[in-house]
């Protein structure tokens, strides 16, 4: 088992892999009973969750946690090296076991990909050994199935896309530029460099192809393993696909273009890909000027009866709309302890409550208040209901609101409803198009129950 010099068979990999899980599965649970820990199988997917990586652990508990972690760390490199060597893949490939998430596709690959063609007879040589596999290169390349190598490279890309996850969400807790749109030209790039080198026969549907399956990988353990939610996947798709098919597109062309002799281009996305967060991290983006969302409808009566009506609202019926039933925090009922500056009202949602000091009190014509704590802005859909997704936590942070109420000929009234808030994702003004529209749905929600309510106050004067 510790030889490096003989290759290893998928099943074997499979089977003594599977195995040495089972092991540690059965020594960690034994560890946290006997410190009286939680246990979970969610702690070998997410760094996030894993005590191995919480700073506040008691140290005993963290030791004998590591004491049981590094013997299988030394041992799933080992075997990882001895399948690569049987696929004739790039040795360098193994420290892709140590990258959250994307280890998942890795291992999967490994698993699948079938030897090639006399690995299994060949030992290592002592120096040079892959040379003449580098990830990248021409030589014997073309030896690889067209599915195989679409495959292949879909993997490659969704490492890297999963990866970026892990870096930027996991360890970062960032949803920035590198993440949103770097990441995904990389992985595109990526994907069909390392097609177009595997397959130089190939025109560019075989490399689109890579891409879509880097994509069904990538969303695929995203979804699975609640790294995000259906709700975020489905605002983010719009921005990265065509993002990720322009690094495509643009991989794909160097492919057809770059000498058989020159190796290694394909690892160039691994060393751009942490440049990139590290670039970020030191010089990240200005926060852009906080502007409000402004929504309005027309109430037939007068602000003085439409006033006790924003102050207070009893309850809405339950919402039909189709990204309420979906997630999205709908306005359930508002209530006021006090009058004038200082009161404090409290409009509760489906995900839990806003607590809202008033700052300006004018009867009939403007509350205006402060965000002093707000519940999650979406229940997100996932398939582990016990796992929060980390874009909940403030990346939709709403700051003040107001209602203005304008007196209009006939009895009338104009009611606007405005929103501040902050969005902590890059691009800016891609996220604020889906915020604004979402903030412009709560607005008219409410609005639309409370010029309800006026009126039939009206009518029963």
């Amino acid at each position: 088992m510790l030889s490096l010099t003989r290759p290893l068979g998928r099943l074997h990999y499979f089977a003594l892999g599977f195995g040495l899980f089972i092991l540690k599965c059965a020594l960690d649970f034994a560890v946290a009973s006997h410190f009286g820990r939680p246990y979970s199988l969610f702690f070998y997917v997410s760094p996030m969750a894993s005590p191995l990586f919480r700073p506040d652990e008691a140290s005993d508990y963290w030791v004998a946690l590591w004491g049981v972690a590094l013997p299988f760390i030394g041992l799933g490199c080992v075997l990882t090296l001895r399948r690569l060597l049987d696929a004739a893949l790039s040795p360098w490939l193994v420290f892709l076991f140590f990258v959250p998430f994307a280890n998942l596709v890795f291992f999967a690959v490994c698993v699948l990909v079938p030897a090639r063609e006399g690995a299994r007879t060949q030992p290592l040589p002592a120096q040079g050994a892959y040379r003449g596999s580098q990830v990248g290169t021409r030589i014997e390349a073309t030896r690889r199935g067209y599915g195989t190598s679409i495959f292949l490279a879909g993997a490659l890309g969704a490492v890297i896309g999963l990866g970026a996850i892990g870096i930027s969400v996991g360890l970062m807790r960032s949803y920035g530029a590198a993440l949103m749109l770097g990441a995904p030209v990389i992985s595109g790039f990526a994907t069909s460099m390392f097609f177009g080198r595997m397959r130089p026969d190939q025109g560019f549907a075989g490399a689109a192809l890579a891409t879509i399956v880097s994509f069904i990988l990538t969303f695929g353990v995203t979804v699975t393993f609640a790294l995000e939610g259906l709700g975020c996947l489905a605002i983010v798709v719009p921005l990265v696909v065509p993002v990720t098919f322009f690094g495509s597109y643009v991989g794909y062309a160097i492919s057809r273009q770059i000498a058989s002799t020159t190796p290694g281009m394909t690892s160039v996305p691994f060393v751009l890909l942490p440049l990139l967060f590290g670039a970020e991290r030191l010089s990240p983006l200005p926060e852009p000027p906080s502007s409000p969302v402004e929504s309005e409808v027309i109430v037939d009566a007068p602000p003085e009866i439409v006033w006790q009506r924003v102050i207070a609202f009893p309850p809405l019926p339950p919402p039909d709309e189709f990204m309420f039933r979906h997630g999205i925090a709908a306005p359930l009922r508002a209530t006021i302890d006090g009058e004038g500056p200082g009161a404090v009202r409290r409009c509760e949602f489906t995900t839990g409550t806003f607590v809202e000091p008033i700052e300006i009190w004018s009867p009939g014509r403007e509350l205006t208040f402060s965000v002093t704590a707000q519940p999650d802005p979406m229940r997100e859909e996932t398939l582990w209901e016990s796992v929060r997704p980390p874009h909940l936590d403030g990346y939709l942070k709403t700051t003040r609101g107001q209602f203005a109420l304008e007196p209009l000929p006939g009895g009338k009234t104009r009611l606007v409803g405005r929103t501040w808030y902050k969005t902590g994702m890059t691009p800016e003004p891609y996220f604020r198009l889906w915020g604004d529209a979402i903030i412009h749905r709560i607005h008219l929600r409410v609005l639309n129950h409370v010029r309800a309510l006026a009126e039939a106050d009206m009518q029963a004067h």
